[in-house]
């Protein structure tokens, strides 16, 4: 998400932020698309700070599978973020090669990512502090912007770990047929990771960190305990550096997900706002294709 300056100068956080970053990785390290036994469809909306004027929403639907020859995975998504003045919609497709670790009995793969945006801004929506600047537009203006994602990641049963670098080409916002420099997209370094532990027949424990950060601003992290039961059932909490708890709930039934998360700040913008809420809706269809060294890779749940 981006804000904007009445210098004209585009800057924070720019990617939407994900709660429930562990149950889609693929949208952050494309090297973990077709990690999955299913072919997973998952639809996610986000509203970020409810009750603040024209606060941050996101919505995503996403698909990946692997393929048939078992050594890479495609996937799809579309998206929509919005945040006052500001939308962003935009399509990114992935693309992973996996290689069979043997002796450690997982799978390395790296991925590749290329999307790209209609970033529009509409400056009715904007409280101007100079009325006069002459870096003010009127009306609404957009442009379309491509950009590209890359990552690693090895994987199996019980553990993952990725590193990705994503907005890799950092082209700049060319708004009015004007391009400032200083308003280029800012390239973001993720490194995540997690562990099931098996505590007996029913119970499973996965704690999961997400790293995340540009070169000018600093790294946040999320630090997730999963509680697993079944293997359908789940209850987790989160702390976000920078004072954010967050809570989860969330189960499998047959084919179908779903999962419900709550934001709760305890920084100054608590008052004024009362949490974000994020829900993940899924579908997994079952794929007929894959050995059984590759099914003893993967996760299943």
């Amino acid at each position: 998400m981006l804000f904007v300056s009445m210098s004209g100068n585009l800057y924070s956080q720019q990617l939407p932020l994900s709660s429930q970053f562990m149950f889609n990785q693929f949208l952050i390290n494309p090297a973990a698309t077709g990690n999955s036994k299913f072919m997973e469809l998952r639809l996610n909306s986000r509203k970020q700070w409810l009750g603040l004027t024209a606060g941050p929403t996101t919505y995503n639907v996403s698909i990946h599978k692997l393929l048939s020859n078992k050594t890479m995975g495609i996937g799809l998504s579309l998206f929509s973020d919005n945040y006052g003045p500001e939308t962003r919609n935009g399509i990114k497709i992935s693309y992973s090669y996996i290689l069979p670790i043997k002796v450690l009995k997982s799978n390395l793969a790296m991925g590749l990512a290329f999307h790209g945006f209609q970033y529009t801004l509409d400056y009715t929506k904007l409280i101007a502090y100079d009325i006069g600047d002459p870096s003010l537009q009127t009306g609404a203006q957009s442009v379309f912007v491509p950009d590209a994602d890359f990552g690693i990641y090895l994987y199996n049963k019980k553990y993952t770990f990725g590193i990705s670098a994503n907005q890799l080409l950092s082209l700049p916002i060319n708004l009015g047929g004007i391009t400032y420099s200083e308003n280029a997209m800012v390239r973001h370094f993720y490194v995540i990771g997690s562990y099931i532990f098996n505590i007996s027949e029913n119970i499973d424990i996965e704690p999961s960190v997400l790293l995340k950060g540009t070169f000018n601003t600093p790294f946040q992290a999320d630090f997730n305990f999963r509680f697993i039961f079944n293997k359908n059932y789940w209850a987790s909490v989160s702390y976000r550096t920078k004072n954010t708890m967050i809570a989860m709930l969330g189960f499998n039934y047959k084919q179908f997900v779903f999962g419900y998360a709550y934001d709760y700040y305890f920084s100054e913008i608590q008052s004024f706002q009362s949490g974000s809420h994020e829900i993940v809706l899924g579908y997994n269809f079952s794929q007929n294709l894959m050995s059984k060294s590759l099914l003893n890779s993967i996760r299943d749940f």
